[in-house]
């Protein structure tokens, strides 16, 4: 005997259910590769150039802490001036590399999340396909 019109509605109501959820959960995959890769690039370089602009400050800080214990004479004035620029642009650059990989690790979280969502969705279609199959009796079939 054929499905009554109330099993047929309900079987509709999950296949189309499914059908959204799988449109949803392509959404949220799409470009997720790219994004991930381009953030961890960006982080990458982050913590290559922290490390370097960090090891400038100390290096630089030492030097000038080595010519201030006697007092800067006049032959080392331009080396102290040129260490203190060195140490103050290390320290800027240090700031906007921090921020930089604050915003890179901030994308990669974003990546993960949609990531999450992508999976649940996918669950989501799923689970609506077996509830439609289960609707109509047949086996259930992999979307």
């Amino acid at each position: 005997m054929p499905d009554s019109a109330d099993e047929l509605i309900v079987k509709l109501q999950h296949l189309q259910a499914q059908a959204r959820a799988s449109l949803d959960a392509r959404a949220l995959a799409s470009g997720l590769e790219r994004l991930t890769s381009a953030a961890q690039r960006l982080a990458w370089n982050c913590q290559r150039d922290i490390a370097t602009f960090e090891k400038v400050e100390v290096d630089g800080e030492a030097r000038l802490e080595t010519l201030r214990v006697d007092g800067v004479t006049s032959d080392e004035a331009p080396e102290y001036v040129a260490v203190k620029r060195a140490v103050d642009e290390a320290k800027r650059q240090l700031v906007r590399s921090r921020a930089q990989l604050n915003f890179a690790l901030d994308r990669l979280s974003e990546a993960e999340r949609r990531e999450y969502e992508a999976f649940h969705a996918e669950v989501r279609a799923q689970t609506h396909g077996q509830l439609a199959d289960e609707r109509s009796g047949d086996p259930p079939v992999e979307p």
